[in-house]
This record gives C-alpha cells, sequence and structure tokens, in this order.
C-alpha cells in the first residue's frame, strides 16, 4: 500500500493522497493541523498539511540518533515525536522542530507507543514479553 486513504464518518471513501511519497505507511497521527506519517520502506516520518501536501520528511533510521525499525510513534501535548525502536531497545525523542533530543533505553522490545490523558508515555513490548511499560 502506497497511500493514505481517507473515509467518511460513514465508512465512505473520500480521496486518497500520498501514492508517489509513501512506499509503506505504518503509521498515522493527525497533530494540530498536521497529519504525521511513518514510513517503512522509506525510513522517513512525513508531516502533511491540512491540503494534503507534504510539508518535510524526516528521516528516522540509520546510525547515531535515528532508530533501526520503527513501526509506531507518537506526539505528546508539546509536540515532541516519540519513536520507539524494538531493534536497538530504545525510544527516540525528537522535538517538534525534529532535532534530536535524547534517545533512552527501554527493555523487552518497544514496539507500540501511545500517550494517556495523563501525559504519560504507554509501551507496547514486543508479544513474547506480554508486556506494557508506562513512564
Amino acid at each position: 500500500n502506497n497511500r493514505i486513504q481517507i473515509i467518511s464518518e460513514n465508512f465512505e471513501y473520500k480521496s486518497k493522497f500520498g501514492k508517489d511519497i509513501l512506499h509503506c505507511p505504518l503509521d498515522v497521527k493527525l497533530y494540530k493541523d498536521n497529519i504525521f506519517i511513518l514510513d517503512e520502506s522509506n525510513p522517513c516520518l512525513h508531516i502533511f498539511n491540512k491540503d494534503l501536501v507534504l510539508q518535510k520528511s524526516v528521516v528516522t533510521r540509520g546510525e547515531g540518533q535515528q532508530v533501526v525499525n520503527p513501526w509506531f510513534f507518537c506526539i505528546d501535548k508539546f509536540g515532541s515525536i516519540l519513536i520507539p525502536d524494538n531493534m536497538t531497545n530504545s525510544i527516540l525523542i525528537l522535538s517538534s522542530e525534529f532535532e534530536f533530543i535524547h534517545k533512552i533505553s527501554v527493555p523487552n522490545n518497544p514496539m507500540g507507543i501511545t500517550m494517556d490523558k495523563e501525559d504519560r508515555v504507554i509501551v507496547v513490548c514486543e508479544a513474547a514479553n506480554n508486556c506494557l511499560q508506562i513512564f
């Protein structure tokens, strides 16, 4: 799948976008007036505006301050982006300007990530470990 499809509240197809940009979209988040899409085959976090125009692409895979195997991400109330990496047992944290802030170690192969209403980070660990971690 190399695109995002927009579906109405009644589950009717409305439109699609990203066909010439996205290769294998994994996760989508809405934040303010932007659409953030994590792409696997083209290892980037793509940011589209509300008119579905690409604003920026940030490389997410590589050495050092990037991740090896991202699957999901979340955005906190300040706009910071958290991307877990189950290959390096870590979570990469980027600022709202996509600058590296920190990389923290997390045991048990973190994969999924979300924030609760109290701004705590909830990390889903690989199925074999059968656990959630809350920070």
